[in-house]
């Protein structure tokens, strides 16, 4: 009887988390639109000093892409995420009243700090597979709550937004890309290369419950 693709496994292997993350009181007051604007105002503006680290690890997986196909869809993938920080996170900041300038002088709060050095840590010096498994959390869990919570729109439009945005198509292409592209690459490694795969795909899964746990609580360096 053949395994289910490594995807699959690495979904039932991290279950636990994944439903924590559905869970959160973050999560659970987007969806009902009921969510304090400090908190969701503390989440873009980690979120936008995360992308940035996000879009650097996403270049170093296309500078060790093994085809030019995988090049192209990097490439792709960290331009989208730039627009993003120029245009949605920008969006959001404004109506939120918060100036470029206040943007960019935010500091890494712990959480933010911890998961972009994970991330690229691995991208200067992990494989390919092991930079998919890494970064593949942040697409595949953002589509799954998007997609969760887009069957009731909350009638908040800044949640709404934000929703419709990681419930967006094009977006779900993404994500199908990268979840291939990690099965490909799991299918060619060895049991060692994938086993370091699935604890950075794990690891970065439980960074995901704690970017919004970080953002719920408004959590900053205590000294």
């Amino acid at each position: 009887m053949s395994q289910p693709p490594f995807h699959a496994q690495l979904r039932h292997q991290t279950d636990t988390i994944w439903e924590a993350i559905y869970t959160h009181p973050f999560v659970q007051e987007v969806g009902q639109g009921t969510l304090q604007r400090p908190a969701f105002t503390f989440f873009i503006r980690q979120d936008y000093l995360y992308l940035k680290e996000f879009a650097r690890a996403l270049c170093l997986g296309g500078a060790k892409a093994d085809t030019l196909d995988t090049l192209a869809m990097f490439t792709e993938h960290a331009a989208t995420v730039v627009r993003v920080e120029q245009t949605f996170h920008s969006n959001f900041a404004e109506q939120l009243g918060l100036t470029a300038e206040a943007l960019e002088a935010t500091s890494m709060a712990p959480t933010t700090r911890a998961y972009t050095r994970h991330l690229l840590t691995i991208a200067h010096s992990g494989t390919l597979g092991e930079i998919v498994a890494a970064v593949l959390p942040c697409y595949w869990i953002y589509w799954e709550v998007g997609q969760r919570l887009n069957q009731h729109i909350p009638a908040d439009p800044m949640y709404a937004a934000w929703i419709q945005a990681y419930g967006n198509p094009a977006f779900g292409t993404h994500v199908h890309q990268q979840l291939m592209l990690v099965d490909r690459l799991a299918a060619q490694a060895t049991a060692a290369e994938r086993a370091r795969m699935t604890e950075h795909f794990t690891h970065s899964c439980r960074y995901e419950f704690l970017f919004w746990d970080q953002a719920y609580h408004q959590t900053v360096w205590p000294v």
